[in-house]
C-alpha cells in the first residue's frame, strides 16, 4: 500500500496501459501540495507518467494525504471536491473516469473478487483531444 503521493505515482510509472481506461483520451495534472505534480497523458488505455507541471485537460490539485486517501479508497475524488478538500478544474467527465478506475482498482485487491468479470467500459474523449483530431 503507497503511503505517499511519490509511491503511487512510481507504481504507475511503470505500467504502460490501463484495460479500464480503454476508450479514454485526455491528459490529466494531479498538482499534489507542498510535493509536486503529475502530468498522465492517456490514450485509450495507453498511459504515460511525467513528473512534470503541465497544462492538461483535468487538473485535480489536493494535498498529499487525501490523494492518498482517493488512491486506496477511503475517499471518494467527486464527494472529496464537493467538500472543497480536492480542486477540480477542466474536464470533469475525465475526473469522473479517473474515480472510476480509482473503485475498479479497488475492487480488484477485494478479496473474493470473481475473476472474469467486467465493468462496463465508457468511452470519452476530451474535448481538446476532439479539436486536435479535427
Amino acid at each position: 500500500m503507497p503511503e505517499t503521493a511519490q509511491e503511487v505515482f512510481n507504481l504507475h510509472r511503470m505500467q504502460k496501459h490501463e484495460p479500464v481506461l480503454r476508450g479514454v483520451h485526455g491528459t490529466y495534472l494531479f498538482d499534489i501540495d507542498k510535493v509536486g505534480c503529475w502530468f498522465i497523458a492517456v490514450d485509450d488505455g495507453a498511459i504515460h507518467v511525467e513528473e512534470t507541471k503541465r497544462d492538461a485537460d483535468c487538473t485535480i490539485s489536493c494535498d498529499e494525504s487525501d490523494f492518498v486517501d482517493i488512491v486506496e479508497g477511503r475517499r471518494q475524488l467527486i464527494t472529496s471536491h464537493m467538500q472543497g478538500r480536492v480542486k477540480i478544474h477542466g474536464d470533469m467527465a475525465l475526473a469522473q473516469k479517473f474515480h472510476g478506475l480509482v473503485s475498479a482498482k479497488i475492487e480488484e485487491k477485494r478479496p473474493g473478487k470473481r475473476q472474469g468479470s467486467k465493468k462496463h467500459e465508457v468511452k470519452h474523449e476530451s474535448q481538446a483531444s476532439q479539436r486536435a483530431r479535427r
